[in-house]
């Protein structure tokens, strides 16, 4: 499997956990400051610093949540990938199951004694009957409508 969008999923829901820590602090550390009752030259500096921290708590809790909705945008595209895998295997599956069949059933045929049941069309389906399947849920079956005739995506 090359990407569990759930656990990609998770990865984005710490992210966003952590950013709402991070705006938590961010509040906590205003409150701090802004409710002391420290009067001098020094206490406004302090209240300053604070503030600056503040904020960049808050934008450091906004490139948190970006990433998060990044990562979510990759999850959701490992999902879209990995469902068009699994189209794509069960018609390449299905169309090369019919081939063998098809195949067989000429090659039946001709064990019967008709020498001319096999057709040119015939030659597509021996053709498509040993095409070589990758395993269940391989990226390589995104490579498959090109080899396959008949795979709709």
């Amino acid at each position: 499997m090359y990407g569990e969008p759930r656990k990609i999923r998770e990865v984005a829901e710490r992210l966003e956990r952590r950013a709402d820590q991070l705006r938590a602090e961010a509040d906590e550390l205003h409150t701090a400051s802004e409710t002391i009752a420290w009067a001098s030259v020094a206490a406004d500096r302090m209240r300053e610093h604070a503030c600056e921290r503040r904020d960049e708590l808050v934008q450091v809790a906004r490139e948190y949540d970006e990433a998060a909705l990044r990562v979510r945008e990759h999850a959701a595209e490992v999902q879209r990938l990995l469902d068009l895998i699994g189209v794509i295997e069960r018609q390449v599956r299905a169309i090369v199951s019919e081939a063998i069949d098809r195949v067989k059933d000429a090659v039946g045929a001709v064990v019967d004694g008709i020498k001319d049941a096999l057709s040119p069309g015939d030659e597509q389906d021996e053709k498509l009957a040993s095409t070589p399947m990758p395993p269940p849920g391989h990226k390589d079956w995104l490579e498959m409508p090109d080899q396959v005739p008949g795979v709709r995506t």
